[in-house]
């Protein structure tokens, strides 16, 4: 059923090993216990994130199956046109987006109201384009990512203005224009 509501998705992923489990800044994942076990991941609203877990950490990075992925300016103009591609083919408009090195926060509307679908075209598209047009066969991307649904000018206005104000963008996207940073 279409309504008039207004409605947008901020989507939010990690380049491939930048934020792992028992990072500092917070986490959802298992919390690994010296010698053996494990906390369960608390991922429920209002449950603080875990942080800081040295030895959950450390296991984390021995598992990573690449090495980690920090953007370079070419690269993310690369996602950003990617991004542009994938939005303009579906008839989507990124209202906002900033890419960063080490992750890529975006503002779509006018997209279906699925949030890990939408993020899969998405990461999914910069994923073929980067590994195509630079020629390296990599996992970019960290499994999953965020989707908040807005469903109030406020909110689609609040996340705007969190996009605009990030630091460090290598890249930008404001309503559907490629703006770089550098």
């Amino acid at each position: 059923m279409a309504t008039d509501d207004p409605f947008a998705l901020f989507i939010t992923w990690t380049c491939y090993g930048t934020w792992l489990p028992g990072d500092e800044r917070g986490y959802v994942a298992h919390t690994l216990l010296q010698p053996h076990g494990f906390l369960p991941r608390q991922n429920t609203p209002g449950t603080p994130y875990a942080k800081d877990n040295a030895y959950t950490r450390q296991i984390a990075k021995a598992l990573q199956k690449g090495e980690t992925v920090n953007l370079t300016f070419d690269q993310a103009m690369c996602v950003a046109r990617s991004l542009v591609d994938s939005a303009v083919k579906r008839q989507w408009r990124i209202l906002r987006a900033a890419i960063m090195a080490n992750h890529v926060h975006l503002v779509v509307i006018d997209c279906p109201d699925d949030g890990p679908g939408v993020r899969r075209v998405f990461k999914g598209g910069s994923q073929a384009v980067l590994t195509d047009e630079l020629g390296i066969s990599r996992r970019w991307w960290t499994t999953g990512g965020s989707d908040r649904y807005l469903h109030k000018d406020e909110a689609i206005e609040g996340a705007i203005k969190y996009v605009a104000e990030q630091e460090y963008k290598l890249v930008e996207i404001i309503d559907m224009q490629i703006i770089a940073m550098t």
